[in-house]
């Protein structure tokens, strides 16, 4: 019954070679964890904190790190810091047995993150909320919210999410044994996940060639693991999947003890987490109790049992079980004890009983009841067996059930998701609409412009007295005009563009909205001066036209001094919207980056206003370089608005002033450009 000198042998040359390979390098793990400890900027730190708590994590483990991100989002009034410790509280309330509170308060972690549009990739709240179903017992209820999240994520987005609603509905068909149906929906979960979440992959292909093995097949299992250890290696990553057992387990079943051990020892060296040591090790005993190596299996189930004797449960495995006391109960058996033996297979059958693993409890019980027989206690074994045919029918009848649910919930899905596929339909057949209101618009926009154009004409002719007067008052109005073709050509293109994008809801509140800013500017039209609250109403509107177009790649900031009374002060109207226009299309538009518009009104005195707008774009003379026709058509709009203060300073003798200057840093770099007006009032 020792080790030979054989094993002990491959047993030191494995862990040699293998630590040298898995440690050689720093884990992203390690990195992640010095960017955390460098890192100066609360948010950038935050999220760093929840990345490696959501794919290294064990909550166990990160009180410190848990209060940190508490800390600095309620600092910071940090929205996905403060759902991501709620979650953290759920997690608390379920490993005090408070299961319904954990999954309320799960649930509103995950409705916070949905209410702010965030992706939820592996490892968020939504996908750890099935464990404190699972563990509650409220599968049927798990497979409803999951199904309904998943109605939710395809009509509301963000559509990635639904990687986990699917990743949580194939494990409930997993727990049925209806691999078939399980694998479909980890499929799915895969083809999400490609698209977004790099370790969600390898944690998908992982499950999916776990199923195929408990299913049978273990060509496929291992066609999956070994892909999947493929990329982990390709990445220089060590998470804590249990890739190598797997590997090992696909080996055990096909009787290749030798491999199968080789591939437990390279796992042995990779697990961080306690309770994966712990069923590592329970692995390799099994090994040695097929060979028949009882010293060895003795000596990793006492190191195995160390570790469950210091943790405690969590949720992440609340049925992957670590069976160390059956392991224990045939190594008993197998060396004589049938006390010992008899003792840790009733803990065994105690311990799957309060974690509701059916299955491996019927497994269990059928085992206690056939070791009785043999140790001629046939009464004892016979309830056993009672017990084992009561569990089997509860087992069947539970199946059924929750068939049926999931059956119901099925169709109910399906027909929602009918329903959103006939809604899109919809909305697909008034694309047509839009285009014919659209041309209609044009021609009324037309229409408008050749009524204002003769009634300039007309004008023109009719002047008798004061001509020079009149004849600015006229020449301002024909330039006022002339800017206003440019917006509307434009927005009318923005809202052909999202009509043929087949995004109708948008192109209709974009069409509202350019609605709205075309009846202003013929409002404001009508008038020599407007107040700078209506000129700053027309402004947001055209500002946040602007950036739907450019799918909000630049935000503007209005910052109006509290001594600016907005609704008495009179300016020229469409006097600021150039500016901003020359700023978006001279200067942000060519930036790699985001970029930002600040717009600032404040009192010179008491007798002029000053209104300056900033951008930080890439500057005049970067732009000239790139010579792009929008430049040149803004260059023109400015050349109209320069003329007009002109007219403006003449005919009331005002002293108007427009400055324009060139920000750069202090390595001389260009940061951007600053107009500047200061209107006598």
């Amino acid at each position: 019954m020792k080790i030979t000198a054989r094993h002990s042998f491959l047993s030191f040359l494995l862990i040699i070679l293998v630590g040298g390979n898995i440690f050689a390098q720093q884990t992203s793990d390690e990195k992640i964890l010095q960017q955390i400890e460098q890192e100066t900027n609360d948010t950038i730190r935050i999220n760093l904190m929840i990345r490696y708590m959501r794919i290294w994590g064990n909550f166990k483990d990160y009180t410190k790190l848990i209060a940190e991100i508490h800390d600095l989002s309620v600092k910071n009034n940090y929205g996905p810091g403060l759902m991501y410790y709620r979650f953290y509280e759920g997690v608390q309330l379920s490993d005090q047995g408070r299961y319904e509170e954990a999954i309320n308060k799960v649930k509103s972690a995950i409705a916070g993150f949905d209410s702010l549009g965030i992706i939820q990739p592996f490892g968020s709240p939504l996908y750890f909320i099935r464990y404190i179903f699972w563990k509650a017992g409220k599968q049927i209820e798990m497979f409803r919210y999951y199904s309904d999240k998943i109605v939710y994520y395809k009509r509301y987005g963000p559509i990635q999410n639904t990687a986990n609603c699917y990743h949580g509905l194939g494990q409930y068909y997993r727990s049925l044994a209806d691999y078939d149906k399980a694998i479909g929906y980890f499929l799915h979960a895969l083809e999400v996940d490609e698209t977004f979440d790099t370790v969600g992959v390898l944690n998908e292909k992982g499950i999916i060639g776990g199923t195929y093995l408990e299913w049978g097949n273990l060509d496929k299992a291992e066609e999956y693991q070994l892909s999947t250890l493929k990329e982990l290696i390709a990445m220089n990553e060590v998470f804590d999947y249990d890739i190598y057992d797997a590997l090992g387990k696909i080996c055990f079943k096909r009787k290749d003890y030798k491999k199968a051990l080789s591939y437990y020892f390279q796992g042995k060296q990779g697990y961080k987490a306690s309770l994966l040591q712990a069923l590592n090790l329970v692995n390799i005993a099994a090994i040695h109790q097929e060979l028949g190596n009882y010293d060895s299996t003795l000596f990793y189930l006492e190191i195995a049992e160390k570790i469950r004797q210091k943790e405690k449960s969590v949720i992440f495995f609340t049925y992957n079980f670590v069976e160390i006391d059956y392991y224990f109960f045939k190594y008993y058996a197998a060396t004589g004890n049938g006390n010992l033996a008899l003792r840790h297979l009733e803990a065994a059958i105690n311990q799957v009983d309060s974690s509701k693993n059916i299955r491996l409890l019927l497994t269990y019980t059928n085992e206690i009841s056939s070791f009785l027989l043999k140790q001629g206690d046939s009464l004892q074994s016979l309830r056993y067996l009672m017990q084992y045919q009561t569990l089997q029918d509860s087992l069947n009848k539970l199946s059924t059930r929750a068939r049926i649910a999931s059956y119901e919930i099925e169709q109910q899905q399906q027909q929602q998701e009918t329903e959103i596929t006939q809604l899109q339909t919809q909305k697909a057949t008034q694309r047509n609409y839009y285009l014919i209101g659209g041309v209609f618009l044009v021609m009324i926009v037309l229409a408008a412009f050749s009524r204002f154009r003769y009634k300039r004409k007309r004008d023109e002719e009719q002047l008798t007295t004061d001509f020079k007067k009149q004849l600015a008052q006229a020449e301002t109005k024909a330039l006022r005009s002339q800017m206003n073709p440019h917006f509307i050509f434009n927005c009318l293109n923005s809202i052909n563009s999202l009509v043929m994008e087949e995004k109708h809801e948008i192109a209709s509140e974009y069409l509202i909205k350019f609605s709205k800013l075309i009846r202003l500017i013929l409002d404001n039209s009508r008038s020599e001066t407007i107040t700078i609250e209506k000129e700053l109403e027309t402004l947001k509107l055209y500002v946040t036209l602007e950036s739907a177009r450019f799918d909000n790649k630049f935000r503007c900031i209005f910052d109006v001094a509290e001594n600016v009374n907005t609704s008495s002060i009179m300016i020229p109207p469409m006097l600021l919207q150039p500016f901003v226009e020359n700023a978006i299309w001279h200067g942000l538009m060519q930036k790699e980056t985001e970029g930002t518009i600040t717009i600032e009104i404040k009192m010179e005195g008491e007798e002029a206003i000053n209104i300056s707008i900033t951008d930080d774009g890439i500057g005049r003379e970067k732009a000239a370089e790139l010579k792009s026709k929008s430049a040149t058509h803004k260059s023109h709009g400015l050349k109209v608005t320069s003329q007009r203060i002109e007219m403006m300073n003449k005919l009331n003798s005002t002293g108007a002033q427009v400055n324009i200057f060139d920000l750069h840093d202090e390595s001389g770099k260009a940061t951007g450009t600053k107009v500047e007006l200061v209107i006598p009032v």
